[in-house]
C-alpha cells in the first residue's frame, strides 16, 4: 500500500490527497490467525480510549452528497471534538483544494487573507471531528460487525496488521458516513494492529460501486486545533 499522507494540519504535502486502499501482500506466519470478533473487542476499547488520531480519507465512485472526496487531517476530542487539515471537495463541478477547520460543529474553510469562512454544520459536508466519539464513532463500527472473519495479515503503512471482513448496520455506517445513506448492513473491512494495543489502521466502507477508505496514524499524538478566526 502506498503510505498515507503524513503532513499534519496546517502543513500541506502534494502527496496528502488519496490514501490507496491497504496492499494486499500479506505477512508470512506460521502463526494462526487470531479470533475476529476477540480482536475487533480489544480494538474498540482501544479506539473508544483515544483523544487524537491522524485520518487520510478518500472516496471511491460517487458518494452522493458527499461534496469532500478527500481528506488529510488531525483530529482530537479534547478539549472538544475539532480537526485541522487539507481537504479536496466538489465545488461547481470541479475539485478545490483547501485548508479546512471543523470546531464546534461548523466546518471551516481558511481564506487568502488568513480569515476563515464559516460554511454551517460540519455534517453538510463531512464532519471529520465526530469519528472519535465513543458511542458514535470508529468504536461504535468495532462493535458492530455482523460475522466478522480475519481474510488475513497485511503490512500496512509499516504496520503489521489482520484484515478482517464483514458487514455492519446501516445505522452504524450512517453515522460514520451520513453521505452514505445505506439502508441494509453495508460491507465493511478493517485493517487492525495485531500486536500491541489492537490500533485501527485502516477502515473502508463499500456501497456497491463507491466506497470510503479511511487510514488512520499518530494515535494520541499530542493535537491542539486552534479556534478558526473570522
Amino acid at each position: 500500500m502506498s503510505g498515507s499522507p503524513s503532513a499534519a494540519a496546517g502543513q500541506h504535502s502534494s502527496s496528502s490527497a488519496v490514501p490507496a486502499a491497504p496492499a494486499t501482500s500479506s505477512k508470512r506466519s506460521t502463526e494462526p490467525l487470531p479470533d475476529a470478533a476477540a480482536i475487533l473487542k480489544e480494538a474498540s476499547v482501544t479506539t473508544a480510549d483515544a483523544h487524537s488520531v491522524h485520518l487520510a480519507l478518500s472516496v471511491t465512485g460517487t458518494v452522493e452528497n458527499m461534496a469532500v472526496t478527500a481528506l488529510d487531517a488531525d483530529v482530537t476530542r479534547r478539549p472538544a471534538p475539532a480537526a485541522r487539515g487539507y481537504a479536496k471537495i466538489a465545488y461547481r463541478g470541479a475539485p478545490a483544494y483547501v485548508r479546512f477547520a471543523v470546531s464546534g460543529g461548523d466546518f471551516f474553510v481558511s481564506q487568502d487573507n488568513g480569515r476563515w469562512i464559516d460554511y454551517g454544520p460540519a455534517g453538510n459536508l463531512y464532519d471529520a471531528a465526530g469519528i472519535l466519539s465513543p458511542g458514535t464513532g470508529l468504536a461504535d463500527i468495532l462493535t458492530d460487525f455482523v460475522d466478522p472473519e480475519v481474510d488475513g495479515r497485511d503490512v500496512v503503512d509499516g504496520v503489521h496488521t489482520v484484515r478482517i471482513s464483514g458487514e455492519i448496520s446501516a445505522a452504524a455506517a450512517t453515522r460514520i458516513v451520513p453521505q452514505l445513506r445505506v439502508a441494509k448492513r453495508t460491507p465493511c473491512t478493517v485493517w487492525i494492529q495485531e500486536a500491541a494495543d489492537h490500533q485501527l489502521v485502516a477502515l473502508r466502507l463499500a456501497a456497491g460501486d463507491d466506497a470510503v477508505q479511511m487510514n488512520f496514524s499518530n494515535w494520541n499524538a499530542p493535537v491542539a486545533i486552534a479556534t478558526p478566526v473570522r
